[in-house]
């Protein structure tokens, strides 16, 4: 949602076919409640308008936190801790996703989901 996104980013997103790439439920959460922390401003309006303008994009397709997301959330949250590297619940959710429905996880907090077996990770800023 940067004015000037991530070069690296924008060469990773221009060889990915359109139709594989969404967003899920729990990340509209979290970036509108990152939104909601922001003090009014321009910035926030053109962040809220840029975000409103993503989401509508991906309105058809968002992921959504589902009983089989739920049950990979609750096994990828069990093995974190038992490995000695808890997890967010908002990232569990996230992975369970994208491990319920045999999905690719494109993020640059690689660390945060090393510890979710069966999840792909790709991090688009590394180029």
């Amino acid at each position: 949602m940067r004015e000037s996104p991530d070069p690296r980013v924008m060469a990773w997103a221009q060889g990915v076919d359109p139709c594989d790439l969404t967003i899920c439920v729990v990340t509209v959460e979290e970036i509108e409640r990152g939104l909601g922390r922001l003090p009014d401003g321009r910035r926030r309006w053109d962040l809220d308008q840029r975000w409103r303008n993503l989401v509508a994009a991906y309105a058809d397709s968002i992921e959504v936190y589902d009983l089989l997301a739920a049950q990979h959330a609750a096994d990828i949250l069990v093995a974190a801790e038992a490995g000695g590297r808890p997890m967010s619940l908002a990232d569990a959710q996230i992975a369970g996703i994208c491990r319920a429905g045999h999905h690719e996880l494109a993020t640059r907090n690689v660390s945060d989901f090393a510890g979710a077996a069966g999840l792909t990770i790709i991090n688009p800023f590394t180029g």
